[in-house]
């Protein structure tokens, strides 16, 4: 199923429809492979002659966090940044302490593992996140 008629059927369930200016978000987050706040993505809509406002972008949002097309990033806790997650496997987040670089890395086997802890404890795993702080390599070298 493509992630439009995701949105479209959540939308429905609530009794709602798919707006203009909603589409155009959902359309402009798909086109964002990078993490986001709300202001980076209105600017980038604006810098694309977009006329949806701030406010529509802060109230779209939790609908396509609760349709799972996006959610909360843990990179940065002074904002909320979001990421779009449909289609897309989990992956882990290496957030550096010093400069702010986020490295995105997948990997099997602590898929596995994480699977393995759920299921001991009685968890059907639908999500995770798995964030490490530290310092990147560049940051490293610096004196």
């Amino acid at each position: 199923m493509e992630y439009r008629e995701v949105f479209i059927n959540y939308l429905q369930s609530r009794g709602l429809k798919l707006t203009r200016p909603r589409e155009a978000i959902l359309d402009a987050v798909f086109a964002i492979h990078s993490h986001f706040d709300a202001e980076e993505l209105y600017q980038m809509m604006r810098n694309n002659k977009s006329n949806v406002s701030l406010a529509t972008v802060y109230r779209t949002l939790p609908y396509l966090l609760q349709a799972g097309l996006i959610r909360k990033s843990m990179c940065d806790e002074s904002k909320e940044h979001y990421e779009h997650i449909y289609g897309h496997p989990n992956h882990l987040h290496l957030l550096c302490v010093a400069c702010g670089r986020i490295v995105e890395q997948t990997d099997e086997e602590l898929e596995r593992v994480l699977n393995r802890i759920a299921k001991h404890n009685g968890f059907s795993m639908q999500d995770n996140t798995v964030r490490i702080k530290g310092l990147c390599s560049l940051c490293r070298k610096k004196p």
